[in-house]
């Protein structure tokens, strides 16, 4: 491991030197058959995890982390080791008898590049008013073009920059081979939308635009003329709510009075694709900004939160709001005994998101009364605080959980 941080300080320590902030931390491993040397490996990247844990705590607050923690895991926590830039090893303990092996360690991590993985996922916003906007080439059309072809290449990469030049944040190649290879191993069949709009979501897109391309060349002459013929459709969905924003569909061609070679053909359907792209990506960016105009732009933020209900009961809740599609954007920010607070992105007002949610919980046998309080929070209150999974009859218990929900409301109005 110290050989590879070595490697590691060599080709960043003149550009990230500087950026590197020194951390302190600890952590154990345990000590199986008395195999040492393997608690000492996995205490090192235990605590080199740590230390790379602590530094995106003190870039973003315990909410982002939160919300975002299943792409922080993938995308950092998981290569930890990639963000160390230095490190030095204070103090090393064996013991035996509780079985483990502790390291104490100061780390210089490297911060910038954790702070641009946060803002190439969107987590860190330099302008908030940017959409992100996910673009992938994905059809199973019989005639369509290979993703690899040089006029689908250029025709993307055209999109991308049209997209781009129009105030949206487009995503990095690097980022793009992780959704593309995403796609490759769920082995999608069909066109399945749900699971491209997922993806979107774990990568935070804003935007789904899906792009399928044909192409027909004619070896024999159109009149007096030799063809080749392209067909590209954009299909823009807005991720949150699973909804179409825009199908566009742009033909073109490209005539020679001559017959052209293999190369001479492949370059006029490269011109072709080149500016039918940007005609479908201009199309859709139209649709797109009328599309937000209506929605107020970003919807509305809520805060959901439940009172006094069971475990069990809280499971159920939090189950039937994320396998509704109206409610995927969705994050946990507190959940106690009896006290669970969710943060929702919606684009309905607060009246029918309040009656929507009471009706269709009623459906699953979860009974819920309502408060009101100014802003975008919802208080919804377990109206018979007794029911437990045993099925108890205590009146102390009655009492307490009775006490508790007053509190936790008194607590709510004052905040």
């Amino acid at each position: 491991m110290k050989l590879v941080f070595l490697s590691l300080i060599s080709s960043l320590i003149f550009t990230t030197l500087l950026d590197a902030r020194e951390i302190l931390t600890d952590a154990k491993a345990k000590i199986f058959n008395g195999n040492i040397n393997y608690a000492k490996k996995q205490a090192l990247e235990n605590v080199v995890y740590q230390a790379v844990k602590k530094s995106v705590e003190n870039l973003i607050d315990l909410k982002k982390i939160n919300k975002n923690y299943g792409v922080i895991k993938n995308q950092i926590y998981r290569f930890s080791e990639k963000f160390i830039v230095d490190y030095k090893v204070i103090h090393e303990e064996k013991n035996f008898d509780q079985k483990y092996y502790k390291i104490v360690i100061t780390a210089k991590v490297n911060n910038e590049k954790i702070k641009e993985i946060l803002k190439e996922l969107r987590i860190i916003n330099e302008k908030k008013q940017k959409k992100s906007l996910l673009f992938i080439y994905y059809s199973e059309a019989p005639n369509a073009l290979d993703p690899e072809n040089k006029a689908v290449t250029v025709a993307v990469e055209s999109a991308k920059e049209t997209f781009t030049n129009h105030n949206f944040w487009t995503f990095t190649k690097n980022t793009i081979k992780q959704v593309y290879s995403s796609i490759e191993d769920e082995k999608l069949v069909g066109r399945p939308l749900d699971s491209l709009i997922s993806l979107a979501l774990i990568f935070n897109a804003d935007i789904l635009v899906l792009m399928e391309m044909t192409a027909v060349q004619s070896d024999v002459p159109d009149g007096t003329f030799y063809k080749i013929n392209t067909q590209i459709n954009f299909s823009a969905f807005d991720t949150m709510t699973g909804q179409q924003i825009a199908e566009t569909h742009v033909d073109s061609y490209e005539r020679s009075t001559n017959k052209l070679s293999g190369i001479e053909m492949e370059e006029l359907l490269i011109k072709v694709a080149k500016y039918s792209a940007i005609e479908n990506a201009r199309q859709s960016i139209n649709h797109i900004i009328s599309f937000y105009k209506k929605l107020d732009f970003f919807g509305r933020d809520y805060s959901l939160i439940f009172i006094g209900f069971s475990p069990s009961q809280e499971n159920l809740i939090i189950e039937y709001l994320e396998t509704n599609l109206a409610y995927r954007n969705l994050s946990e920010l507190k959940n106690t005994l009896g006290y669970l607070e969710l943060e929702l992105f919606s684009l309905k007002r607060k009246s029918v998101l309040r009656r929507k949610i009471v009706s269709e919980l009623l459906e699953d046998e979860i009974e819920v009364a309502t408060k009101s309080l100014a802003g975008n929070r919802l208080i919804f209150v377990n109206p018979d605080p007794m029911e437990k999974e045993n099925n108890s009859d205590n009146s102390t218990q009655l009492f307490l959980k009775e006490k508790f929900i007053n509190l936790s409301l008194n607590k709510i109005k004052v905040n």
